[in-house]
């Protein structure tokens, strides 16, 4: 069946009703007495970044490290299931089943945003870009991971050096190393729209924004790909 991992791995999230509730309820509690409050924009900017960013990245690598050790994605392998493929459609899901979950918090970020309602678009393909973005490096992330606990420690690390390279936490000299590598960064444009948001100046940047941080994302897809191809084809000519 065409597209049967994404369509299996989108019921069987979608269909798990209690874990699906908590990932939707868990961002909305958190992220509403920080919106609510008088914090400072950069603050409020720095605060929904990072959370975002360590939900699309804990969402992937975790589920992937559990279901390589019950040896749940060898088995799909034996099955004549493309491997690279296998990861990317199972990434696809753990996106839309991300954006879906976020979508109340999003909502309350921008009804509760100081800025005009030109911004949401932007701010929805922020955090679009993102999850998937987090999503990927967390597949990586689990590749290198021997536990479910490092895949935990490996994905905050990665999340918060890409928040990190994407201007979250400093402003970069212009015309340094970290000023010319943040535009690149997929996080870069949720940073900007969520700064715009709870700040109320419009950015500068416009759609082209989008551009550098999605041929970095194009890149990890292929990276994430690639890996699926060569990690089940070791382990087939290792047996």
């Amino acid at each position: 069946m065409k597209f049967a991992i994404l369509k299996s791995e989108w019921l069987i999230g979608f269909r798990n009703r209690r874990l699906f509730f908590f990932n939707t309820i868990i961002p909305v509690v958190f992220v509403a007495p920080i919106i609510l409050s008088d914090a400072p924009a950069v603050h409020l900017t720095a605060i929904i970044v990072v959370l975002f960013a360590l939900f699309s990245t804990f969402g992937s690598s975790i589920p992937l490290v559990r279901d390589q050790e019950s040896g749940l994605l060898q088995r799909y392998v034996m099955t004549g299931v493309n491997p690279g493929w296998l990861l990317i459609e199972r990434t696809v899901a753990f996106v839309a089943l991300d954006f879906l979950q976020l979508v109340p918090a999003m909502f309350l970020i921008i009804f509760s945003s100081k800025s005009n309602a030109g911004i949401a678009p932007l701010f929805a393909v922020g955090v679009l870009l993102s999850l998937l973005a987090g999503n990927l490096v967390g597949v990586l992330a689990a590749s290198i991971a021997r536990s479910i606990a490092e895949g935990a420690l490996f994905s905050s690390l990665f999340a918060l050096y890409m928040v990190h390279l994407a201007g979250v936490f400093r402003v970069a000299p212009p015309g340094s190393l970290f000023a010319t590598l943040e535009p690149w960064v997929p996080f870069r444009p949720l940073y900007i729209s969520v700064r715009a948001l709870v700040s109320g100046i419009n950015p500068a940047e416009n759609a082209e924004v989008m551009y550098p941080p999605l041929l970095v994302t194009l890149g990890l897809i292929l990276a994430v790909y690639f890996w699926g191809q060569a990690l089940f084809t070791s382990k087939e000519t290792g047996s």
